[in-house]
């Protein structure tokens, strides 16, 4: 199937860079500055497009260019996964930090769900952490980051965080350290 997508000119799906798929769709690279999702169903889609749209003029979502009833053009951004960054990095102060101003960023541009899999978070080059992936941003109501917490317990650096938190953000320590270990996997 080829999927031409009408912008400026036609975009031709099979023309460009595949750079991931997930539950939704596809992501494919347009150029060095956007994206393209195309999604499985449109009601997906109009979801995301909806969420995108709240996050925008917050640097830590991805800038949001044009939608369609199957996709969704998008900032590209330049980065790695949260967890693979800390497989090779230790967590330090700084990067905890800015997974809480994260979560704030998330609860500031009301979304129901305050977290996201550290998978969906990407470290740019800046050190900045960017959320890929707000699709499910208003489906589940939750005001403690499960997933970062057990994304983070899994690669060996709950404790570090948590420690973090104890010192920093006594608030989110105690209404955190009881959280509910979530599995989220990765779809390849």
């Amino acid at each position: 199937m080829v999927i031409y997508i009408k912008l400026n000119g036609d975009l031709n799906i099979k023309d460009l860079e595949f750079i991931g798929k997930g539950t939704q769709g596809k992501i494919y690279r347009i150029d060095s500055q956007r994206c393209i999702k195309v999604f499985n169903k449109k009601k997906s889609c109009m979801e995301e497009t909806k969420t995108l749209l709240m996050a925008q003029g917050d640097m830590h979502f991805p800038r949001f260019y044009k939608s369609g009833d199957n996709y969704i053009i998008r900032e590209y951004i330049d980065g790695i996964e949260l967890n693979e960054y800390l497989s090779k990095h230790i967590l330090t102060p700084q990067i905890s930090m800015k997974i809480i101003e994260l979560y704030e960023s998330m609860v500031k541009v009301g979304y129901l769900r305050k977290d996201a899999a550290i998978f969906h978070i990407f470290v740019t080059p800046s050190d900045e952490l960017k959320l890929i992936d707000t699709a499910k941003a208003m489906k589940k109501k939750s005001t403690v980051p499960n997933l970062i917490l057990s994304g983070l317990e899994d690669i060996g650096y709950k404790d570090v965080f948590f420690n973090f938190l104890k010192t920093n953000k006594p608030d989110y320590y105690n209404q955190w350290i009881n959280f509910s270990r979530k599995i989220y996997k990765k779809v390849c």
